[in-house]
């Protein structure tokens, strides 16, 4: 009986088997994509692409830009300021805008002379408490080689650089006149007989005078020539420049300020008794890409 029963399991068991071609295996399948899915795919990251590259674009155009315009309103602004500069020790009743037929025309051209120094000059004559004379400012029709500075002994002069008082208008100073003197020397004197000198005295190469008293019993020490600021193509220069032709730059003495000036104009309005002159700077520059223009306006003392 238990024989039958083993013979039938067995049977029941080889019939249910299968060949061995035809077993399941756990092979993993193998995953791909198609060419559709491909092309797809390279299309959507080109857009992406397209897109971001846009923005970069855009914004390292942007930096560019900004950048260049930086650079250019850094070199204009410094171009302004050292005008400005130097016309804060201009001489009073000194500058001139020039467009190539006179002073005070506007122009692209300015010239000024510029102030070394300045002090109260000696009105009267007698002697200091040391003894010694004092020797005031000589002043039409009195005349003398020498007059004493009361505002110390360390005056900021030399010899060759000349001596201004009073000057009210710029044909004063730019022609040989009566209004500015040359320094021939300088010295000091004691005026209360004890050590160190008390004050400055300058010396004329012959005797002079001047004109007319400042009211402020002030003069002016100026160099041996002028400063010009020009334009030249389009660069903008500073130079110095003779008495006898001011608005004429001295050879060798040319400095470029400026590159790439589209255009330059000066324009000066004379000051009066209640109000300093005011000097206009209208520049302009162009490197071909980006445009910037600056109007400045610069005040110039006029105290005689």
């Amino acid at each position: 009986m238990c024989t039958n029963k083993q013979t039938i399991t067995r049977r029941l068991w080889l019939s249910n088997a299968k060949p061995n071609n035809q077993r399941t295996t756990n092979i993993p399948r193998m995953l791909g994509f198609t060419l559709i899915e491909l092309v797809v795919a390279i299309v959507l990251l080109g857009i992406v692409g397209s897109i971001v590259a846009v923005f970069l674009s855009n914004t390292l155009e942007g930096y560019s830009s900004l950048n260049r315009r930086d650079t250019l309103q850094a070199g204009l602004r410094m171009a302004v300021e050292r005008i400005s500069r130097e016309l804060r020790h201009a001489l009073p009743n000194s500058v001139c805008t020039d467009d190539g037929s006179g002073c005070n025309n506007p122009g692209s051209i300015v010239y000024f002379v510029r102030t070394v120094d300045a002090g109260e000059y000696q009105t009267q004559s007698g002697n200091y408490s040391s003894g010694q004379a004092r020797a005031p400012l000589p002043v039409a029709p009195a005349s003398s080689s020498r007059f004493d500075v009361l505002s110390g002994s360390s005056l900021n002069a030399s010899s060759g650089q000349w001596i201004v008082v009073y000057n009210t208008d710029n044909s004063d100073i730019y022609n040989s006149g009566s209004r500015r003197r040359q320094i021939n020397s300088l010295s000091t004197k004691d005026t209360d007989g004890s050590a160190p000198d008390d004050v400055s005295v300058v010396q004329f190469a012959s005797s002079v005078n001047f004109p007319t008293h400042s009211p402020s019993r002030r003069f002016h020490v100026i160099e041996n020539n002028a400063v010009i600021f020009y334009l030249q193509g389009t660069d903008l220069y500073r130079a110095i420049s003779n008495f006898s032709s001011p608005s004429t730059a001295t050879a060798s003495t040319e400095k470029l300020l400026l590159k790439n000036v589209s255009a330059c104009t000066f324009t000066y309005v004379p000051g009066s008794l209640l109000r300093s002159g005011l000097l206009r700077i209208n520049i302009q520059i162009d490197n071909g890409t980006e445009t910037l223009q600056m109007i400045h306006e610069a005040q110039v003392y006029n105290a005689p």
